[in-house]
């Protein structure tokens, strides 16, 4: 199993328990790769790219507050009473990640960020016992079988 097909299962069982209107969550990988994402109408690609930027526009913009000595973790959040974006950073093993909700004409956003940051949380305990079956192991090489004579036919720029 890799990212992706984990995030949707758990993702897929757990935003179907939230209870939310209007509400699309994405899970990208840091850079702004889709690993996740649950509203069809929005491009996944674009979003996770619009997201990773904001956030690491948010987080180097956060390296001028004062430290207090505390690693803190930041969210990023942009929205109005009744719609708005909220980007939760986290972390597995060496891996970052970005679990970001879009949503509108919601009564209560405050809920709704209550509600991403239970999901999130009940990612990062069970994460732990299942983390080594995603992991992927590379078993085979992809040039594992190919001469040192081959590689140097493949890169030069002799024709045979």
């Amino acid at each position: 199993m890799n990212w992706e097909e984990y995030f949707k299962k758990f993702f897929g069982k757990e935003t179907g328990k939230l209870g939310l209107k209007s509400c699309g969550l994405f899970v990208f990988r840091e850079d702004g790769i889709p690993l996740y994402g649950n509203y069809e109408k929005l491009d996944k690609n674009s979003m996770g790219a619009l997201m990773a930027g904001s956030w690491q526009a948010a987080r180097a913009l956060s390296n001028f507050i004062p430290k207090n000595g505390k690693d803190e973790i930041f969210r990023f959040s942009f929205d109005t009473s009744d719609r708005g974006i909220y980007i939760l950073p986290f972390s597995i093993k060496k891996s970052s990640f970005i679990f970001g909700g879009i949503f509108h004409s919601e009564i209560n956003p405050g809920q709704v960020k209550s509600r991403m940051r239970q999901i999130l949380e009940k990612l990062l305990v069970e994460i732990d016992t299942v983390v080594e079956d995603i992991t992927p192991k590379r078993e085979k090489l992809l040039f594992n079988d190919i001469s040192d004579r081959e590689m140097d036919k493949i890169f030069s720029f002799e024709r045979d």
